[in-house]
């Protein structure tokens, strides 16, 4: 119920669909106030919705900071799936704008700051049989040589609240009593807190959508970009996916 209400929200507050919605509104409508109010919000919403400085400052309220380089040492590192599946056709995996958690937990282990990495996800798929994300993910970090000692797979997960609590339920059955760094995209992150709940954890934000820095070109105030757009929308989506999961953990 939660799942297919989520789905239908998220269409309805998709910002594209609005300025379709407008746009064909003001070509269709016979009222001329109408067409010329709906003309004028399409474009507004186009000007809002694919403004880089716009969408980046609200990125920046939504995602947690990057952090210096850590002193603190884990066991293990968690690094959430979502970022990669592999491909049949081309028989290897193939990795997402969000592998940025796999490379950064990657140099989290090299420089001795965990001490393992377990890998979280499974298949998503409700149809057919799909590779596990978590298993291929383990096997080309096999083909680069890092240890099976190494590496820990959870891949019975389907989504965050799986991957959170099946992750800690792993740790438990190993014994691992210290805090883990949960590593996972910085945007994502507000949503898996709410999945640990009162669990004890760190976080180690990436793939960050906001450029923090805020060097804008002049061009980032007023030149429409998809990128933006892009940005914005998948913002929306993780909100969504937020006061859901928080109606499901009450």
């Amino acid at each position: 119920m939660f799942f297919y209400l989520s789905k239908i929200l998220l269409f309805l507050l998709k910002p594209l669909v609005w300025i379709v919605f407008l746009l064909l509104l003001s070509v269709f409508t016979k009222n001329e106030v109408r067409k010329k109010r709906s003309l004028l919000l399409s474009l507004f919403f186009v000007f809002l919705f694919c403004n880089t400085f716009f969408v980046n400052e609200v990125n920046i309220l939504f995602e947690k900071k990057a952090i210096q380089p850590i002193a603190e040492k884990y066991d293990v590192g968690i690094v959430l799936g979502g970022f990669s599946k592999f491909d049949s056709t081309l028989n290897r995996p193939v990795f997402f704008e969000a592998n940025d958690r796999l490379m950064q937990a990657l140099v989290l282990l090299k420089n001795g700051t965990i001490k393992k990495l377990l890998i979280s996800g499974g298949s998503a798929s409700l149809l057919g049989k799909k590779e596990k994300e978590a298993d291929v993910v383990a096997q080309y970090l096999k083909s680069l040589k890092i240890s099976d000692s190494l590496i820990i797979v959870e891949n019975k997960s389907r989504n965050t609240i799986e991957n959170i609590e099946n992750s800690f339920h792993i740790l438990d059955s190993l014994k691992i009593k210290g805090r883990p760094l949960i590593i996972s995209s910085a945007w994502h992150l507000p949503r898996v807190k709410l999945c640990v709940r009162e669990r004890d954890a760190d976080y180690f934000p990436c793939n960050f959508m906001s450029d923090q820095s805020r060097k804008y070109e002049w061009t980032d105030y007023f030149m429409p970009s998809s990128v933006a757009l892009y940005h914005f929308e998948l913002l929306i989506k993780e909100t969504v996916g937020y006061v859901f999961y928080y109606l499901k953990t009450i």
